[in-house]
This record gives C-alpha cells, structure tokens and sequence, in this order.
C-alpha cells in the first residue's frame, strides 16, 4: 500500500502544479518583488552614485483591496525624490484588469525593472530618456487591480486544500448568484461568479452585459464565445477594485495613462484603443490631440508577425469603460492597448520577452509626452502648463478650460494643490479660460510649442467683497427656511439669519420650506445689500403620483406604469424623436400668481443633444416658452423645482423628450410631481398642513356670496382625502353655480 499511496501523491502534486510558463508573475511573486524593491530604493537617497540629487525614486503604497479576498491593490510610484509630492506632471498605468490577461502585469513590472535598474546593460540605451522622464515627471504603475483574478488563472489551493485554477478566467470572485460558493467552469466563458472590472464605471455601464447574458461573439471571429464574462455588475462601481481605480484617480491630476489588455478572440489583438467616436459621429471633446498620440504610440509597437504595426482606433463601444470614464471624468487620455496576439499566454519564452519588449518603445513614447520630453527621438511635446495664483503668489483651486476642446461631458478640470494645470495639445490657436470663485476671470490666446511645455503664469485679480444680509417678510420660524446661494463656480446653504460677505457678482437663490411656496431670486451683487424677501404661501394645484393618466393628455408616447411617468416603455429612447405630453389643466384661469413645478425624476440624456424640456404651450402650438431643459445625467432620484408664470395665451404645461439621430440612454422617470401656486388672500385661514380645511372653504364661499367677486375665490388646494382632491378650479366651478343661482 505504501507505494501506491507514494505514487498517488506525486500524481496529485503533478496535476495540481499551473500550466503557465514559470515567466509569468504571480501575486505572491509580485508582492515579494514590491518588498524586494522597497528594502532596495524605498529610502535608498542616493541610489545611483553615478547621478547627483535623485534621492528616493522608489515609493509604493496600498491603494484598496479587493472585494472577496482582501487582497491589497498595490501603486508604485517611480520618480526623483519619489517621496515626495512634487509639482511635476504624473501618469498612471494600468498592468492587469482582466484576470487571464497577463501580459500587461508582465510589462508593468518589466517598467519597473527598467527604472531602478537603468545602467543595466540591456538598458542603457533607454538611460537618457528614463532619466528624463524620472527627473521630470511622477510614474504611476499599478502592476494589477485584480489579484484575485490573478490568483484564479495561476491557481491556487483553497481552505480546503483543493487546487483551483482556471487559466482563461477573466473576472473577479464576486459572488454574482450569491450562493456562497465560487462558481466557475475550466475553460473560455461560461462562469457565473465574478464582475467583468472593465464594465464596472458608471460611464455606459447601462450598456454593459447584465447577469447571465449570453455572449454574441464578434464580427471578425462569431463563433467565439465567452458566455457570462462581461457582467457589468449589480451598479455602477459596485466593485472594490474598481472604487479604488476611481478614487486613485480622482486623488491625482494624471495626464496620461496606458490600461493593458489582451484579446483571447483576436478580434482586437495588437490595437491602441482611446476615446472615443459613438455611432460613427459622437467625439470625445479633445478627439484631435488624442487620435494623433494614439496614432504615434501604436506606430512605435510592431505586431508581432513584423510585417506591420499596431492598429489605432477610437474607441466604438459604449459600456463602463475605464478609458471614457477616466477621460471624462479627470481629462486624463487613458490609452488601452490590447497586447499581443491570440496566443496571449504564450509559453515560448521568446515570445514573452519580444511581446514586453515591443511594447516598451510605445510606453516609454507615452511617458516622455507626458514629461514634456523630446529626447532620443520622443514627441513633440506641444503642451501647456500654468500655475494660477492670487497677488499675493497663493495657489487657487481654478477650473481650466480649452474651449475649443470642451464639452458638457466633461467634469470640471480643476487645478491641483499647486494651482498646476496641464493640457496635451497639438499645432494650433487654443482660447484658455480660467475661473475660480471669488475671482475676475482669466482668456488668453495660447499656442503650444513643439520643442518645450509652454509655461503660463496667471495672476488672478480677487473681486471686491461686500455683504448679503436679509429682511424675511411674512415669516417667522427662520429655522425652519432652508435654502443656497449660487453662482457658475459654487454653491452656499444659507444662513438667513447671519450677514454673508460675498465676492461681487449675480447670483441665485433658492429657498424653501414645507409649507409655503418656494422662493427663486437673482441678485447682483455690486455693493453691500438688505435683500427684501416675502415669503408667500402656497396652494397645491395637482399632485401626480402617477397611479393612473387622468391628469394628462396627448400621452401614448410616454409610459405610465409602476406608478411612474417614463419616456418609454422600452429600455433606451428612439432616435430622432419629438413627442410631448401635457397637463389637462388650463393654468390661466388664476391670473397673476407665482406658479412652481417640483418634480421628483431621475434623468440620463445624451449631453447636448437629447432633452427633456418643461414648457409652456398654447393651443398654437407654435407658440411656447420653455421653462428649463435638461440634457444630462443624474439617474439618482433628485428633486427639481421650476418657477414659472403664464404668459398670453401660453396656458398649458407640458413635457417635451427631444432626441438627435444617434447615442441614446434611458431618458427619464419621473415618479410624483406637485404643481404649486401662490395663494393671494385669507392667509391666516390656511392651516399647518398648507392646505384648506372644510371650515376654510365656508368662510371662502361666504366671502364670495357678500361680495359676489369671484377673484376672491384665488385661494389653495382643497385635499378631501387622498382619493378626492378639489382643487382651485373645482371650487370656482362650484361657485359660480351658486352665483348664477
């Protein structure tokens, strides 16, 4: 017995060891080197003798943890005096996201070898440009940001000891049928457990693969399938690993970065891949800069067969890529670059090593672009940077825009704790706008030089300041009086009972309570100010919970259903769409009185291009007034209020969903509206509640039958119950019945 056992014991070790060449790195190996380079650099401050003042270049800190495992999510920074922050452009790489996409871990630490070791033989020829990116830049690697995955394709012995591996694994270990197991099947596709990390931002994650969903294929390869790998999620960000990308990258200005892919289908083997063109017309605002960057990177990358060069390409798709989001998120140009062929595990070692090596000469190309470097052959550097300070030489936290490259999609680009900003550009003219709050605005002309980053010092001139203080009529409880203050750079909650000091300016202001009408008031403000404010109350003229479509006419283009006004029934809106549906009521029949609209929706409309409008109609229906437009994405549930007042014979409210011919979203939901209005009159009959009690309406009507004037009858919302509501109109039908009796 105790040879077989024996045999059956190095029969178990044999089938349990990985299959991947002992080239590539594990996690457990990857953390070893990190320790490894740490104990060697990370407070080495002199380690090239051969250099003077590099100090430290070696720093790396633990950026998040993955959500099953708790691995840690490891960045490297590698940089002259890497321990500290300095002002100098930073980029960021991406090593590993899908889990059997190897290479680009491979690559990353490959980086890194070639910084801490530049005087290595095999280097040296790189020396020049390595320490010009080093001593002018910060370099971000990330070497992977799914090392569970990792430990999934190189495998891995369980709490039960049993080895699991699954080499063409591509996920995380999410839990997606949360049974408490992780499930997965050897082999392409077909894996319940796990999140596609690559579909995971918010950006076109409604776009995404939804649990379970099948696998289409690909136009150049359709019988390729790997059914259940692109899961987008439960939501948007709902993984960890994809949290940490998200806020590493909100934390630091990047310019530049490369994310590392491979495409086991072929379909987009050997690409450089950035944002974007949707449908064929849709650009990403800066789409000129970035098309020609990643037309140069992919033309430093030979394919693997030599006869030619990596393909570039906007990217096509739509659905929580980390390159969009990134881009329109931070301004960063993410560049992702599908390493390789196919055969993206090789295990011919030649094959590995040429594949990293190739693709160096397109990484160190990004790297010097970003540190405004020329040097052995580099780009021309075309870019801008500024500092923007007070008079006084304090930096301000300013928005930058390029107005030539701008677009509502893009989040604002602010400067960072320096006051630095920094733009990649091209050969051209550029309009450069900077405005902060507080401060007179900065447009300049600007045109960037190919040989050297073009260096802007802009001194802001600080606004006069004066005071905001306020006279509430008609109300007493100021505590109980919520409201903001607001210009294009920043928003205030207010304090009503205190004096503001206030750069000058026009600004908005909203106030509200429960139980009177919302307040809506513009100011400039050009000297110190006692701002009068009157406090009306409010009627309720309609509530709509959408339980049924009686309040509203001309809408079969919408859908009514689960209590909720939808631009459609079906997921996404039409292209090319206009269509509209209206209140029944005829809102001229109170004269002169302050109207708000609060609705409570969630929205999500092509920037730009789709709108939901709320509008004024008449029964000409060339004759309108818009009242606001919407035309972006909030798809939490959010509260809008919309001041308005009728206007000749614009009488009719109205809701308007208009879209171009390409790029739609889910458009919007609306789930109650309540339509306000100011009551004029017998104020201290209305109770708590705002509303009209039945003793109320007595004293109304009494009113109206000793002075037969109907106008008196312009008072509140009379709520019975909550199956019965009259309202404003009810009870001057009622009275005039009394009057002509």
């Amino acid at each position: 017995m105790k040879p077989f056992v024996f045999i059956f014991f190095i029969i178990n070790i044999v089938f349990t060891q990985s299959s991947l060449s002992e080239r590539y790195t594990t996690y457990s190996e990857l953390e070893e080197k990190l320790n490894e380079w740490n104990e060697l650099y990370g407070s080495n401050s002199n380690p090239f003798p051969q250099v003077s003042d590099e100090g430290i270049i070696y720093h790396h800190e633990i950026i998040g943890y993955s959500g099953v495992d708790n691995l840690p999510i490891w960045a490297v920074k590698l940089s002259f005096n890497a321990n500290v922050d300095e002002d100098e452009p930073k980029m960021l790489i991406l090593g590993q996201c899908h889990a059997e996409e190897i290479y680009g871990l491979e690559i990353a630490v490959e980086l890194i070898e070639w910084f801490l070791n530049p005087f290595n033989s095999e280097n040296s020829i790189y020396l020049q440009s390595i320490f010009s990116i080093m001593s002018n830049s910060e370099v971000w690697i990330i070497p992977t940001h799914n090392p569970e995955g990792l430990e999934v394709v190189h495998g891995y012995y369980d709490i039960n000891n049993i080895w699991q591996q699954d080499e063409s694994f591509r996920k995380n270990k999410f839990d997606a049928n949360m049974n408490g197991v992780f499930d997965f099947v050897l082999g392409i596709g077909d894996d319940i457990d796990g999140v596609d990390l690559n579909r995971n931002y918010d950006l076109n994650w409604v776009y995404g693969d939804e649990f379970n969903q099948l696998d289409g294929g690909c136009s150049t390869n359709p019988s390729y399938l790997s059914n259940y790998d692109y899961y987008r999620g439960t939501e948007p960000f709902s993984e960890s690993e994809i949290q940490a990308i998200r806020d590493f990258t909100l934390d630091n200005n990047f310019l530049l970065s490369i994310a590392y892919h491979s495409s086991r289908s072929g379909c987009v083997s050997e690409k450089v891949i950035y944002p974007w063109i949707w449908e064929g017309e849709k650009s990403a605002p800066d789409i000129d800069v970035i098309s020609e960057l990643g037309l140069e990177i992919a033309q430093r990358i030979p394919t693997q067969d030599g006869q030619g060069y990596y393909y570039p390409t906007n990217s096509k798709s739509m659905r929580g890529n980390a390159h969009d989001w990134i881009y329109a998120n931070t301004g960063c140009i993410q560049y992702l670059i599908e390493v390789g062929t196919s055969d993206m595990q090789s295990d011919n070692i030649d094959i590995i090593e040429d594949t990293i090596s190739r693709n160096m000469q397109g990484l160190l190309y990004l790297l010097k672009k970003g540190a405004g470097t020329s040097i052995q052959n580099g780009p021309d550097v075309y870019q801008i940077s500024g500092l923007v300070k007070d008079i006084n030489g304090n930096p301000i936290n300013a928005e930058v825009k390029i107005l030539e490259n701008h677009g509502s999609i893009l989040k604002p680009r602010m400067t960072d704790e320096f006051g630095r900003f920094r733009r990649i550009l091209k050969e051209g003219l550029y309009t450069l706008e900077v405005t902060a709050f507080g401060y007179e605005s900065y447009l300049a002309t600007v045109s960037p030089s190919s040989s050297s980053i073009t260096e802007l010092n802009i001194v802001l001139n600080e606004l006069p300041h004066y005071n905001l203080s306020f006279n509430i009529a008609n109300f007493e409880s100021l505590e109980n009086l919520n409201g903001i203050i607001y210009d294009q750079n920043k928003e205030f909650e207010l304090d009503l009972s205190n004096t503001l000091e206030l750069p000058q300016g026009d600004y908005k202001i909203f106030l509200k309570t429960d139980y009177n009408l919302p307040y809506f008031g513009n100011v400039s403000l050009n000297d110190d100010l006692i701002l009068d404010i009157d406090i009306k109350n409010k009627g309720l003229l309609i509530f709509d919970n959408f339980e049924n479509s009686s309040n509203w006419i001309n809408n079969e283009n919408f859908s009514i259903n689960d209590n909720q006004l939808k631009s459609q029934a079906s997921d996404f809106y039409q292209y090319n769409e206009f269509k509209s549906i209206r209140l029944n009521e005829d809102l001229s029949q109170l004269n002169n009185v302050d109207y708000v609209l609060r609705v409570n929706l969630k929205n999500e409309l092509e920037w730009d291009n789709d709108k939901l409008i709320f509008r004024l109609s008449s029964d000409d229906s060339d004759l309108f007034s818009v009242l606001k437009e919407i035309s972006s994405h909030n798809y939490d549930w959010h509260d809008i209020y919309i001041p308005f007042n009728v206007v000749d014979e614009r009488k009719y409210l109205e809701i308007v969903l208009e879209t171009d011919g390409s790029v739609n979203y889910r458009g919007f939901n609306i789930d109650n509206i309540e339509l306000f209005y100011e009551c004029i009159g017998l104020k201290g009959d209305i109770d708590n509640s705002g509303y009209l009690n039945i003793s109320d309406i007595i004293l109304i009507v009494d009113s109206i039958l000793m002075s037969y004037d109907s106008s008196q009858i312009i008072n509140c919302l009379v709520d019975m119950n909550n199956d019965n509501v009259i309202n404003i109109f009810d009870l001057i039908n009622v009275v005039e019945k009394i009057l002509e009796n």
